[in-house]
């Protein structure tokens, strides 16, 4: 079977604009011996067949000398692939007297290149892959002096390594087309291989690239001549390299039904044409019958075909089938559209666009491609690109059919479509003959017949698809962004991006009971988990010294054994369900400070999440569902559960109510030792998020302390508890102040007045007593004074002071009374009596009386004295 070359049929090539009715003739294939005009350039083409062999090589017959020793080179050559084997080398330099057989060789992938210098090789990676029937030129130089390497697609830089080949670069031989193994020989076209003892500019390469100037290499020159075995040639101008191919292409599909029509196009990665002006739709009328003639009415299309858009939804409301737009300019033929509810399609006709009958009408389907596809054959256990990508080609009206890059097709013999090796003439699978619209593009369940990779017979769905590397094929052949897989709404128009929405791979050997095992250069590491605690309100229980706790924890770890599938950047669209999660290792959590030692569960309250934090490593093209893998250990697993937990606190009561306190949730891993497992010292936080202002306290943000001394790794969120002492303030100080005002007012009552005196302090020191109870009975029983108790004690002992200071008074009130004569003289007014009693004119009486007030000023004066000094020590320790 031969193969196309690069304008061989793919279907009707057309380069003209749609309006344009004066169309380019139909070409079937290309004339090689042809002069593209101006002087002629040479162009070897190897293994048109496809069969890989040793057969096929140019020698070099210009003049080479060994001796010429290369330490800066560059290598520039136009090719063409048409196969592609395991590589393909398409230069070969080499010294038959030194035995060394990869001085210099030049190979090619559909991702990669490689320049192979003095036995020295590093692949370099291409930003877009490389197609087959397409001409590149491509430039190798390297730089002794800086240890250069350059790479150049097309004029382009597009790799640059520092390298020291550390060698020099010489031989005998020079060979095209060959490399010495029958799988990386080289199956395409070829031309101007070139290559000079030096480096060239990059101002000189674009001009080569841009087919400005030949020039002829030093070192090798295309024009030196080359001995030919098994190949054929052709002479082509320069300009004949540059120039792009811009017809645009056309399939056409016979007696197609409405679904049918809306399928192939958009399996095929395009659509139907839908003619907004009478110009389009006389284009594509005329186009039709001067692609295929003869063939139109063999196959009854009568000159119409189908258009994308439909109103079955809504009467009367035209939109495109494959994204429910509406049509808003739709080049209607006269009294067109009047089939109401009953013709909810639309074909092309001679002069306009009519509505039809979408159930029973059977038409035409022309497909359009400005640049034809890349398909993709998945799910087949094939590795490399070569194996993998197909292009679509058509040679008659209906006719499809699809080439490998590499010696794979995909075509219909007889009644049914194969999958076949078209060099070993091999059928490998069999489409199944159910499938939908009876065609292989999309999801379909194929049937091979003898073993491929490591796929034995029997039925397998493989899928064959035109969407890209970011896209995901719904069944039938459509595309949507890769992102829209399994996002938890449907985006394919028949539901498919939905199904099979494997999250996790697990290896056959994976025990949950075993914690993952983190390595690291100098061996072996433990596994740091990080806990992050989001305290969403807290209640305090002084009384039973309690901290109720509702609060969040979330642990973030990595299982390096798993291997992730589609994961999105929005981790909520990454949840694991409930059987997975079950079948995971989860790191358990122990609440230390607990009545019955409480711990982290696992249960239907649970949340497990993947976080991508790292791009796919790598798509997995042995799985019909597009499925792009992500390494365990750079994207970590997120355990979320919500508990309320009340935690035992030890409080320290001994500056209360104007204490802060401290109560820790205490946290420890215990489904490993700290040699396995630690908590992660940076990435942990804990933050509370309720009301800052509770009934008693006010709460601080936590603070996280770390403990690794013991057998387990222990985490405390240690929660600053600021007391709010108002309401003692209010209850017990004001009013204790107040009645120790009282007690001390009644030492400057009349000293006779001693029952009124006697009962006020009384009265204020029950009164104390019982908020002295009352204040005790709201605490917890500590064995030492908590400051409220002291302040209490004291004002109940200042009364108690008080209340000697009455009765001592009161003794000496009685006694200076005793002292006075039976008989009561008048005495003139400067005698008058002091705090209501009548002078005493004896010496007896004055001393009584003078004893009797100076104790009271002494009394006042000294509970002054006591009270400021008490103040100032008890103040000044709560504060201090």
């Amino acid at each position: 079977m031969g193969i196309p070359t690069q304008q061989q049929a793919r279907g009707y090539q057309h380069n003209s604009k749609h309006g344009d009715t004066n169309t380019s003739s139909k070409h079937w294939g290309t004339n090689t011996s042809k002069h593209w005009g101006g002087d002629s350039i040479q162009v070897l083409e190897f293994q048109k067949d496809g069969v890989a062999t040793l057969d096929t090589i140019g020698l070099y017959r210009g003049k080479l000398d060994r001796t010429r020793r290369l330490n800066s080179l560059t290598l520039c050559a136009r090719f063409q692939l048409y196969y592609l084997h395991e590589r393909a080398t398409f230069f070969h330099l080499w010294d038959s007297v030194d035995n060394l057989d990869s001085q210099f060789r030049a190979e090619v992938w559909l991702d990669r290149v490689r320049p192979v210098m003095a036995h020295r090789q590093q692949f370099q990676l291409l930003k877009n892959k490389l197609r087959t029937f397409r001409w590149y030129h491509l430039c190798f130089t390297y730089d002794h002096l800086q240890h250069l390497y350059n790479t150049f697609i097309n004029g382009e830089l597009i790799y640059e390594l520092t390298y020291d080949v550390d060698g020099q670069i010489y031989g005998n031989n020079v060979s095209v087309g060959q490399s010495g193994r029958q799988q990386e020989s080289f199956s395409g076209a070829l031309s101007q291989v070139n290559m000079w003892d030096s480096v060239l500019s990059m101002e000189m390469i674009a001009d080569m690239a841009a087919c400005e100037y030949d020039p002829q290499g030093n070192y090798i020159s295309w024009e030196g001549g080359w001995d030919l075995h098994n190949i054929t040639e052709y002479q082509a101008s320069l300009e004949y390299f540059c120039e792009q191919i811009t017809d645009i292409v056309y399939f056409g599909f016979p007696k197609l039904s409405k679904p049918q029509a809306f399928y192939i196009c958009e399996a095929l990665g395009s659509h139907l044409p839908l003619p907004t002006t009478i110009n389009e739709v006389n284009f594509w009328y005329n186009l039709s019958y001067r692609v295929w003639p003869d063939q139109l009415d063999l196959f009854m299309c009568s000159g119409s075909f189908w258009t994308p858009i439909t109103d079955v939804m809504h009467d009367g409301i035209w939109v495109i089938h494959y994204d429910n737009t509406i049509a808003s300019s739709v080049a209607w033929k006269v009294g067109e559209p009047n089939g109401l509810f009953y013709e909810n399609c639309a074909i092309i006709e001679q002069s306009g666009i009519a509505d039809t009958d979408c159930a029973t009408d059977e038409r035409c389907a022309i497909c359009e491609f400005r640049e034809l596809q890349i398909f993709s054959f998945l799910g087949t256990c094939e590795l490399e690109d070569r194996n993998v990508h197909y292009s679509a080609f058509q040679e008659d009206l209906g006719d499809l059919y699809f080439k490998g890059y590499g010696e794979y097709h995909i075509r219909k013999v007889d009644d049914d479509w194969l999958w076949i090796n078209v060099v070993t003439n091999k059928t490998l699978a069999r489409l199944d003959p159910d499938a939908p619209f009876g065609m292989p593009m999309g999801r379909r369940v194929w049937y091979l017949e003898t073993t491929v990779c490591d796929q034995r017979e029997g039925s397998r769905t493989l899928v064959l698809t035109p969407c890209g590397a970011n896209s995901y094929t719904c069944d039938d052949a459509t595309c949507i962004a890769h992102e829209n897989r399994c996002d938890h709404k449907y985006d394919c128009l028949d539901h498919s991006d939905e199904v099979g929405c494997e999250l996790i791979r697990f290896p056959e050997d994976y025990n949950k009971d075993l914690p993952p095992e983190m390595s690291d250069k100098e061996g072996s590491a433990n596994l740091p988990l990080t806990l992050n605690i989001s305290i969403e309100f807290t209640n305090i229980y002084t009384m039973q010294m309690v901290m109720q706790v509702s609060y969040k924890i979330q642990m973030i770890w990595f299982d390096n054994r798993l291997v992730y599938c589609n994961l999105k950047a929005n981790h909520r669209l990454n949840k694991v369900n409930y059987t997975n999660m079950m079948s995971l290792w989860l790191p358990t959590v122990g609440f230390i400070n607990t009545e019955g030692h409480q711990r982290t569960t696992v249960d239907e309250e649970s949340s497990l999440y993947v976080r991508r934090l790292q791009p796919a490593r790598l798509r997995d093209n042995s799985f019909s569902r597009e499925m792009d893998l992500f390494s365990g250990e750079e994207n970590s697993l997120f355990f979320s559960r919500k508990y309320s937990t009340p935690f035992i606190c030890d409080f320290n009561l001994v500056l209360y109510p104007f204490d802060v306190q401290y109560c820790d949730m205490r946290l420890q891993i215990i489904s490993g030792t700290k040699d396995y497992i630690t908590f992660d010292k940076v990435a942990s936080f804990a933050a509370y998020y309720g009301s800052a202002w509770l009934l008693e306290y006010q709460i601080r943000q936590p603070k996280i302390i770390f403990d690794n001394n013991n057998e387990f790794s222990e985490m405390k969120v240690r929660i600053p508890l600021q007391r709010l002492s108002g309401y003692a303030v209010l209850n017990i100080y004001i009013p204790s102040t107040i009645l120790l005002v009282i007690c001390y007012i009644t030492l400057f009552l009349r000293p006779h007045f001693l029952e009124a005196r006697v009962m006020t302090t009384l009265t204020s020191l029950l009164v104390l007593a019982t908020l002295f109870t009352q204040a005790s009975a709201t605490l917890p029983k500590t064995s030492y004074f908590k400051m409220v108790d002291v302040w209490i004690l004291f004002c109940i002992v200042m009364s108690f002071i008080i209340i000697i200071f009455h009765t001592i008074i009161d003794k000496l009130v009685d006694d200076t009374a005793s002292a006075l004569p039976p008989l009561t003289k008048v005495s003139p007014a400067a005698a008058a009596a002091v705090d209501g009693r009548p002078p005493n004119t004896t010496s007896r009486s004055h001393r009584n009386f003078n004893t009797a007030r100076g104790f009271i000023l002494f009394s006042r004066s000294s509970l002054v004295a006591i009270f400021a000094v008490f103040n100032f020590i008890y103040w000044s320790y709560i504060f201090g």
